[in-house]
C-alpha cells in the first residue's frame, strides 16, 4: 500500500514538473515574440520619424528642434539606439544614397551623439559596448562637418577602463573605422600596459579596416616595436602585411636577430613570401636549414617560392631530403612554383619524397595544363 501511494506522489510530482517546464517555455517563447514585435514597432517608428524630418522640410539642413529632443530622450536608453541603428541601416539600404547622406550630416551637426557618448560612459561595460558598436557602424557621428574626428573620440576611448573584453575590441573597432590614429594607439598603449589579450588575428583585421592612411598607421605602430608586447606586435605586422611592401628594410633586421620572438620572425617570414626582397634570400635560405626547429624551416621553404634562382633550387631540392613531412611538402611545392619540375639527384630510397614531388607535378600540370608526367632520379 505504502508503495503504490509513492508511485503515485512521484507520477504526479514528474507530471507537475513537465506541466511546469511547459509552461516556462511557453512564457519564454511569449517574451520573445513579445520583445521582437516591439523592436519591429520600434525600429519602423523610427524609419517613420527619419523620412519626415527629410520630407516634412525638404529644404532643411538641420535636424527640427523636435526630433532632436526624441533622439536625445531615446537614445539613452541601448534598445532604442539598437532600433534606431536598424532603421539607419533600412534607411540606407531602401532609400537613396543622397538621402541618407544628407540625413546622416544632419545628425553629425546636431552632436547628438556627442552628449550621447558621455552618457554612455557612466553606463554598464556592455551597454558602452553597443555605443561603441554604433559608432564603428556609423563612423561619422565622431566627427564634425568637415569630417575631422571630434573630442567625442576622446570619451569613447575612456570606456576601456573597467570595461569587459567585448566593450574593449568595439571601441578598438570604432577608433579604426573612425581613421584616429592616436586613439588606436592610446587603446593599444592599455592593452600592453594592462596585459589584456586580443588575437592577433583580430587586431589585423581591424587594423585593416583603417579608414585613413593605413601607411601613417603603419608607420606609428611600427614605432612601438620594443615598447608593445609580441602578440599585439604579430598583430601589427599581420596588417602590414595585409597592404604594404613598405617595410623590407625595417623588418629584415628583426628576422636576422635570434633572440626575437619566435612568432614574430615566423610572420615576418611570411611577409617575405608575400614581397620579394633580395637580401632576404640568404636569410630565409639559413632558416630553412635549421634542424633544431622545423617551425621555421617550414615557413621559410613555402616564402622561398618566391626567390628565383639557382642558390634558391639547391636549397629546396636539399630541404626535399628533411626528416620533417611538412618541409619536404612546402620544399616540392615551391619548386613547382618555380617551374623546377623535373630534379635530378633524388635518393630512390625516399619514397616519401618522390611521392610528394609526383603529387606536386601532377597538380601543376593539371592547373596549367603541361604536360609532365614522371620524375627523373
Amino acid at each position: 500500500m505504502i508503495n503504490d501511494i509513492r508511485i503515485h506522489m512521484a507520477v504526479i510530482m514528474y507530471m507537475v514538473g513537465c506541466l511546469s517546464l511547459m509552461i516556462y517555455n511557453a512564457m519564454v517563447l511569449y517574451h520573445k515574440r513579445s520583445r521582437s514585435n516591439a523592436m519591429l514597432y520600434s525600429t519602423d517608428k523610427w524609419i517613420k520619424a527619419i523620412y519626415k524630418q527629410l520630407t516634412v522640410d525638404s529644404g532643411a539642413t538641420t535636424l527640427s528642434q523636435k526630433h532632436k529632443k526624441q533622439l536625445l530622450k531615446s537614445l539613452k536608453r541601448v534598445e532604442k539606439l539598437i532600433t534606431f541603428s536598424n532603421a539607419l541601416n533600412y534607411f540606407k539600404l531602401e532609400h537613396s544614397a543622397d538621402s541618407f547622406e544628407k540625413y546622416m550630416s544632419m545628425l553629425v551637426q546636431s552632436e547628438i551623439f556627442h552628449i550621447l557618448a558621455v552618457i554612455y560612459k557612466e553606463k554598464k561595460s556592455e551597454e558602452r559596448a553597443y555605443f561603441a558598436h554604433f559608432v564603428s557602424q556609423y563612423p561619422q557621428v565622431a566627427k564634425n562637418t568637415d569630417g575631422i574626428c571630434t573630442n567625442m573620440i576622446d570619451t569613447i576611448v575612456s570606456y576601456i577602463e573597467s570595461s569587459d573584453i567585448y566593450c574593449r575590441a568595439n571601441v578598438l573597432k570604432a577608433l579604426c573605422r573612425v581613421g584616429d590614429v592616436y586613439g588606436i594607439i592610446n587603446v593599444l598603449q592599455f592593452f600592453n600596459d594592462k596585459h589584456n589579450f586580443i588575437h592577433h588575428k583580430i587586431l589585423a583585421e581591424d587594423l585593416f579596416n583603417f579608414t585613413g592612411d593605413k601607411e601613417v598607421l603603419a608607420l606609428f605602430l611600427w614605432g612601438k616595436y620594443k615598447v608593445w608586447n609580441y602578440n599585439i606586435m604579430l598583430g601589427i605586422i599581420t596588417f602590414i602585411t595585409m597592404f604594404s611592401d613598405g617595410f623590407k628594410n625595417a623588418f629584415l633586421p628583426v628576422l636576422q636577430n635570434q633572440s626575437a620572438s619566435k612568432e614574430i620572425r615566423i610572420a615576418i617570414i611570411r611577409y617575405y613570401k608575400e614581397y620579394y626582397f633580395k637580401p632576404a634570400q640568404h636569410v630565409l635560405i639559413e632558416y630553412l636549414n635549421q634542424t633544431e626547429n622545423y617551425d621555421f624551416a617550414t615557413e621559410a621553404a613555402s616564402a622561398l617560392g618566391a626567390y628565383p634562382g639557382q642558390i634558391t633550387t639547391n636549397a629546396l631540392i636539399s630541404a626535399l631530403q628533411s626528416d620533417n613531412w611538412y618541409v619536404q611538402y612546402n620544399a616540392a611545392s615551391s619548386l613547382a612554383a618555380l617551374g623546377e619540375f623535373f630534379i635530378n639527384g633524388l635518393p630512390s630510397r625516399n619514397s616519401d619524397t618522390l611521392q610528394i614531388m609526383r603529387y606536386m607535378l601532377e597538380h601543376i600540370s593539371d592547373k596549367k595544363d603541361m604536360n609532365v608526367s614522371e620524375v627523373i632520379i
